[in-house]
């Protein structure tokens, strides 16, 4: 069991965010649906156990989002709400589920500053949606599009291919196939927080594809492509085009870790690796070279 925590000032207070004292079990699911849609982490926290005399019930529940705030549910009570947030966002941070009592004391007798004077035993499960890239352009194995779905498959993405020309003999691992332009497209695709989106469409439709896709909130784009031919084109979209200028400089280009890569797999290895630094941080380098056993760092 976790032990109980002392209320944070962070945590949602009753009366703020969506408190609501009566749920149905649809409207929690459409609201961990409309969640998983976005790509955002959330937990659930719901009562499993009581003991004496306590402010929620078993089967009470809450939403928690990303970000701390209680979007769903409710507990019964404040500051069990308050304490069960805290350990939901080391739930979220970890991807681990943990079950935690609560105490409803005074802070004196180890409780949460509640005297109530019985406990609840409260089940956090946190939910992480999958990765998810978007392939722009294709070419199957004649390309780097093939290889890089197949190791982002490997790294356990749901893979979405955007080509006019796709078919699923050309990419059998991809989880979903659009036969379409990027313009058409797009729309078709949920985008959100978990996505990466890649541009193979070997420069003939560069521009439509990074039109589409330029003003997405998602944590990386990338194009395949020369710096010389990208500034190029970048320079004509926000010239003839209108195009925002911040929303082209947040595109990868030239695409991927420098790793010397020559073949269609060495290059999507290294885009496959760009894109996982961009979303889970870190610094591109070597390990060795600053935790190795002879790294100037570890010699001082």
């Amino acid at each position: 069991m976790q032990p109980s925590k002392k209320p944070s000032d962070k945590a949602k207070k009753p009366g703020q965010g969506a408190y609501i004292s009566a749920l149905s079990s649809s409207e929690f699911v459409e609201k961990m649906s409309e969640l998983c849609e976005k790509g955002e982490n959330f937990a659930t926290a719901t009562v499993v156990t009581t003991k004496g005399s306590t402010t929620g019930r078993i089967g009470f529940k809450i939403l928690i989002d990303q970000g701390g705030s209680i979007v769903q549910g409710n507990l019964g009570g404040g500051c069990s709400e308050n304490v069960v947030v805290e350990q939901a966002m080391e739930a979220i941070k970890e991807g681990k589920p943990r079950v935690m009592t609560v105490l409803l004391e005074e802070e004196e007798k180890g409780g949460i500053g509640a005297n109530c004077g019985g406990s609840m035993d409260i089940y956090i499960e946190p939910v992480v949606p999958k990765n998810q890239l978007v392939v722009f352009g294709g070419g199957g194995e004649r390309s780097i599009a093939g290889p890089l779905v197949r190791i982002a498959k490997i790294l356990n993405y749901n893979v979405v291919v955007v080509d006019p020309g796709a078919t699923s003999e050309m990419y059998p691992e991809a989880d979903r196939i659009i036969p379409e332009f990027a313009d058409k497209a797009v729309n078709q695709v949920q985008f959100g927080k978990n996505s990466s989106i890649v541009i193979v469409t070997k420069h003939k439709y560069d521009e439509p594809s990074v039109r589409a896709v330029a003003g997405l909130e998602v944590p990386y784009i990338g194009l395949v492509s020369s710096h010389h031919r990208a500034s190029a084109l970048f320079k004509q979209m926000v010239e003839k085009e209108g195009m925002r200028e911040e929303d082209l400089k947040k595109i990868h280009v030239p695409i991927g870790i420098d790793i010397g890569a020559q073949s269609y797999e060495e290059i999507a290895l290294s885009i496959m690796a760009e894109i996982v630094k961009s979303m889970k941080g870190g610094s591109g380098r070597s390990i060795s070279e600053y935790k190795g056993v002879y790294a100037p760092e570890q010699m001082t």
